[in-house]
């Protein structure tokens, strides 16, 4: 029902910018510093805890001046969002090559009265975890300026976004425990143990720290589109007849989750982008 709404209010504001009749537009370009966030309200095991990440944003942009104070502009633009989590986190049973297969796993765990791992009763480490998603987003703003020389505007307008690469990155070494406050850690029965020899060390060893160093391409666990909506506010700068500087602040919000499977949680992605850009007006023919 959302996703229906939302292409919606995306086609109906292409159609508006299609149907503009106007004696001149402004193309441009511009580049910004992003802040990416992901949050996920579920209270999911695996997307809890991720704090925000930086990256950039750049883009193209064409803006229809409608009147005075109101103008459409639709952009083409480059973004870079995710987030980064530190600290005791779910490994997926995916990770767990090291170890050989899951089965193999659970069979060890159960001469152990161990519960058996699962995705949704995993194992857990200590390790840095950055999620990267790259995508190509095209807003379509409704925007209103006021002023000449100096001009103040505000814009808001959704946008539909497509994913290019997506990866996650872990680094560092941990035991692995099977409690999520590190209490328990994975053992192993000790080949060298001897009963009659007590330098042999005792029947059950931890697993050693495991190396976390690795990066997953995660594209294939990820949703290829997202849609939302982008609200922001900036000042321009008008330079001649035709030239003009601006430095935005933006914000976006996703509406739609990341993960194609829910177990792995339900993410929306969002960020804010401070930018700079440059703006040429073309004069058309009709003026």
């Amino acid at each position: 029902m959302k996703s229906t709404i939302s292409f919606k209010i995306l086609f109906i504001a292409l159609l508006l910018v299609s149907q503009v009749s106007i004696s001149q537009v402004k193309i441009g370009g511009k580049a910004g510093y992003s802040i990416g966030r992901i949050t996920d309200n579920s209270d999911n095991i695996y997307t809890e805890g991720y704090e925000s990440t930086s990256g950039v944003d750049i883009g193209v942009f064409v803006e229809y001046p409608v009147s005075e104070l109101f103008s459409l502009q639709m952009e083409v633009l480059y973004t870079q969002r995710g987030g980064v989590r530190t600290g005791l986190q779910p490994i997926p049973t995916s990770a767990l090559d090291g170890f050989g297969s899951v089965d193999q796993l659970n069979y060890v765990l159960s001469l152990q009265g161990k519960d058996p791992v699962t995705d949704s009763n995993p194992m857990y480490a200590d390790f840095k975890n950055v999620s990267e998603l790259n995508y190509i987003e095209i807003p379509v703003l409704g925007k209103l300026g006021w002023g000449d020389t100096w001009r103040w505007y505000v814009e808001a307008g959704p946008y539909i976004g497509f994913l290019v690469n997506a990866k996650q990155i872990t680094s560092g070494s941990s035991l692995i425990t099977l409690d999520a406050e590190g209490k328990d850690p994975l053992v192993v029965f000790n080949p060298n143990y001897d009963p009659n020899d007590p330098s042999s060390g005792p029947l059950k060893v931890p697993v050693p720290p495991q190396s976390f160093d690795a990066e997953t391409d995660t594209n294939s666990e990820l949703n290829t589109y997202n849609y939302g909506f982008h609200a922001g506010t900036g000042i321009i700068r008008k330079f001649a007849e035709k030239h003009e500087v601006y430095l935005g602040f933006r914000g976006s919000w996703g509406a739609r989750t990341t993960q194609k499977n829910k177990v792995f949680g339900e993410s929306h992605i969002g960020g804010i982008v401070f930018s700079l850009g440059y703006a040429y007006t073309f004069k058309t023919s009709d003026q």
